[in-house]
């Protein structure tokens, strides 16, 4: 299970990464997420005032970011998930050790993109 080629065939533009702009994608992409995206962001401002720091926030951008990212490729998506469906199904301990790290190079390959877009948070 090496990583497979993913196309950027399809995919919508990156949208900023301000909670805004990831409210938007993800209420396009994957609506199902929204209530998630939407208590993390609470926690993470909660968060944010109690340490007196910015890092909650940029943790917040950071994941849902790389949700965005994943989800706004249909391919990169459906292969995402159905790695997803191997390690959930737990049959076979190495087809799903395989996924997960598939799983992991896909998330590192977005991260390392994301660092080229920096989210819009107050410095």
């Amino acid at each position: 299970m090496s990583a497979q080629p993913v196309s950027s065939a399809g995919a919508i533009p990156m949208p900023p990464l301000t909670p805004e702009g990831l409210r938007a994608a993800v209420a396009q992409l994957v609506p199902s997420r929204l209530e998630q995206l939407n208590e993390h962001l609470v926690h993470a401002a909660t968060q944010a005032q109690e340490l007196n720091s910015l890092q909650p926030l940029r943790s917040f951008t950071e994941y849902w970011g790389i949700v965005v990212a994943v989800e706004r490729d249909p391919v990169r998506a459906a292969r995402f998930h159905e790695l997803e469906a191997v390690v959930d199904a737990g049959l076979d301990p190495e087809a799903a050790r395989a996924a997960v790290t598939e799983i992991g190079a896909l998330i590192d390959a977005e991260a390392t993109r994301g660092r080229d877009r920096e989210p819009q948070w107050p410095r």
